[in-house]
């Protein structure tokens, strides 16, 4: 039973998987960092799209594009030769992917290899800004150097070729540089599988950014879930004389969440700034949430007559967003040199949001009853009835005939009589010259019976025509 698990491990240890993360020489440089930007992938899930952001190498020339008669660059045609790299004794060494033989050459201790198991090395999202660097014995490990062994003292390097003009010619070798062999050494290997060990070439180096810059974002925008919140209460009172405007504020804290992704080959922890396109920066650091209380405050204020108050309440709604946008990074090196390239991620946050007053209705702040309600009358009902009562005041009175229609002859003597009688010496002036004479009454009774008949009379005649 023991030897058949041991046997099951040997079997499995070949192809176990490592890790995926690739390490690159910090700034003091005599340790390592792993990179956001740079990854191993397992040629097992290898496709054309992945392919499309593996890190290039070398050219090779494709057997019959060249032709002695023409030897311009023009008509040369080429395929891409990748960085891979594959276990040999045990130890991952960096070698070169051809894709016409599938297989991973490596070179270890003076002996070739074709792996089929090994990993490719992918530039995530084409986002690492990658060069390659001179070193000899007499320089240092430049910073940011790729390593390809998990010890740290192997790195990625290649070497120009000397171009022949034949058809699988190789325009670099590509292998490792050893740096703890003799001051260095680059054991690379050439188009026909041979090593060949050289005092000089080049290292692959990538350059870390110090900062991100996000531009030209688009928001998809959707429905997020809300939940109504009573953030505070308050009272506001009027205990003076006249109308006045009464003022309070009322504070209230939540918990705001903010994201704005990670990964796509970006530092995590690198300061960035997103600039929207109302013209607004937000900062930040990629990669890391922020989460904070935050205590804001909401002024509120009221018209109160005297003796009045009102009870007010703070209500908002705590949001939760995840709002998938694209935007164009850019990344930005210590020499001011700029790198874009276009993200897709979600922006989630949560925070409160539509911040209102309830107020509540108004009471008299000594027996706590309701403010009765103004209601407004229109003044058109009063000024009809006013002209109706005009209107009948006038009709009671009788119609005024004109004078010349009335003529009484009876009542000439008794006038001249009652004139005359009114006319007395002034000597017989008392209290016997008030009285009437009775047969001036009699006269103006009988005239007065007269005017009536002679109204009536009149008044009929108008109602017939």
């Amino acid at each position: 039973m023991n030897f058949l698990v041991i046997v099951l491990i040997g079997l499995i240890m070949p192809f176990s998987r490592s890790e995926p993360y690739v390490h690159i020489l910090s700034e003091n440089l005599d340790q390592v960092v792993t990179s956001t930007t740079l990854q191993w992938y397992p040629a097992s899930g290898i496709n054309t799209f992945l392919l499309q952001n593996a890190v290039v190498g070398a050219n090779q020339t494709l057997k019959g594009s060249v032709s002695y008669d023409d030897t311009s660059d023009e008509s040369v045609s080429t395929k891409p030769v990748y960085i891979c790299r594959a276990k040999a004794n045990g130890i991952w060494v960096t070698g070169q992917l051809r894709l016409d033989k599938n297989v991973c050459i490596v070179s270890h201790y003076n002996h070739v290899n074709e792996e089929k198991n090994f990993e490719i090395l992918i530039n995530i999202e084409n986002s690492a800004r990658l060069s390659w660097v001179y070193r000899d014995k007499y320089t240092l490990n430049p910073q940011g150097a790729v390593c390809s062994d998990e010890q740290h003292t192997l790195f990625i390097a290649r070497r120009k070729a000397k171009v022949h003009g034949k058809g699988g010619s190789l325009s670099y070798y590509v292998g490792i540089f050893d740096s703890t062999e003799d001051l260095g050494v680059f054991h690379l290997v050439d188009q026909n599988n041979n090593e060949i060990e050289f005092e000089d070439g080049e290292i692959l180096v990538e350059s870390e950014p110090v900062r991100y810059e996000f531009k030209s974002l688009r928001f998809v925008l959707r429905r997020s879930p809300k939940k109504k919140t009573i953030l505070g209460k308050a009272i506001l009172k009027n205990e003076v004389e006249g109308l006045q405007r009464v003022e309070s504020v009322i504070s209230y804290n939540y918990t705001h969440f903010l994201s704005w992704g990670k990964g796509h080959g970006l530092l995590t922890g690198l300061p960035f700034t997103v600039h929207l396109n109302n013209g607004t920066s937000l900062k930040g650091k990629w990669g890391i949430s922020e989460s904070a209380e935050r205590i804001e405050m909401a002024p509120i204020e009221r018209y109160l007559e005297t003796g009045t108050a009102v009870n007010v309440t703070l209500i908002g709604n705590y949001t939760e967003t995840d709002v998938p946008y694209t935007a164009t990074v850019v990344a930005i090196y210590k020499d001011e040199k700029r790198r874009e390239w276009v993200i897709h991620e979600s922006k989630r946050e949560k925070k409160m949001d539509e911040v209102y007053a309830n107020f509540d209705p108004l009471y008299f702040i000594h027996n706590n009853s309701h403010v009765p309600t103004t209601t407004t009358t229109t003044s058109t009902t009063t000024t009809t009835t006013t002209s109706k009562t005009t209107t009948t005041t006038q009709e009671a009175n009788p119609i005024s005939l004109p004078p010349q229609v009335i003529i009484i002859k009876q009542g000439e003597g008794s006038l001249k009589k009652e004139k005359n009688d009114i006319l007395l010496d002034d000597s017989d002036s008392n209290a016997s010259s008030l009285m009437k004479n009775p047969a001036a009454v009699e006269s103006s009774t009988n005239r007065n019976v007269i005017e009536i008949f002679l109204l009536a009379s009149v008044m009929a005649i108008l109602r017939l025509t």
